[in-house]
């Protein structure tokens, strides 16, 4: 799965990058899974960056694309396991990364991970981006941060499924509080414990939602961005299958 699912990414990269894209996030545990350690095991989690870390960084610089990945990191001095997402950008180097700190002792799904402690700025490409790993939106304090410290638009890889515990607004709440646009990238699929079939890819800008997307089918999911009014030049994602 885990090989399967890099693959799939990669291509997925790939098809954003042919399509004109100039930014492309991939989603929250896009490479494991979301329920991955009971099955898997986290062996596999090695520090970062490893082999694939470093190919998709080399991919970055070979399409001339900055990409926010979601994937798993093993910390070299402790050895403890995070939730990352990483900035790879256009000149192939790894811009910085983000650990994911709102995991809950509720969610066993995610006892494998240990809470990131810092939240910062991510300088890539002439921008300044915010992220924010799925349920580190829930509340106001992170968004908020990234905003003093400079962000000018949040990032949030996700995997939120519409069931038992909906987002409730919170992406567009981040959005009006901040002043910053975020964009929300979610997977889709179902695993046997969660159903992530019709869970919500945004944009929300100025509190309020601009674009949505779910569907049962995965696809890269396309918009325009005009930079001085921070919205979405269109009022649709134009939508690419992956098949």
């Amino acid at each position: 799965e885990v090989d399967s699912n890099r693959n799939k990414t990669e291509y997925a990269v790939r098809l954003a990058a042919a399509a004109g894209a100039d930014i492309v996030i991939t989603p929250e545990t896009a490479i494991p899974g979301y329920h991955f350690a009971n099955l898997i095991g986290t062996d596999w989690i090695e520090p970062q960056p490893d082999s694939w870390l470093k190919s998709m960084a080399d991919l970055a610089g070979e399409l001339k694309i900055n990409i926010f990945l979601g994937y798993q990191e093993r910390d070299t001095a402790t050895g403890k396991l995070y939730n990352t997402v990483f900035s790879l950008c256009k000149d192939g180097q790894i811009a910085g990364s983000h650990r994911k700190m709102g995991i809950s002792a509720d969610h066993t799904a995610e006892a494998w991970a240990t809470a990131g402690e810092i939240v910062d700025v991510i300088h890539c490409d002439g921008f300044k981006a915010g992220v924010l790993i799925c349920a580190d939106t829930w509340g106001p304090k992170f968004a908020a941060e990234l905003k003093e410290k400079g962000a000018q638009v949040l990032i949030s890889p996700a995997a939120w499924p519409p069931l038992p515990c909906p987002p409730e607004g919170c992406w567009e709440k981040r959005s009006a509080e901040t002043g910053l646009p975020i964009w929300v990238c979610n997977r889709t699929g179902s695993e046997p414990k969660l159903d992530f079939t019709w869970g919500e890819s945004i944009v929300a800008a100025g509190g309020k939602r601009v674009l949505e997307y779910s569907s049962e089918q995965p696809a890269v999911l396309l918009f325009d961005w005009d930079i001085e009014k921070q919205v979405p030049i269109q009022t649709e994602f134009e939508i690419v299958p992956i098949v």
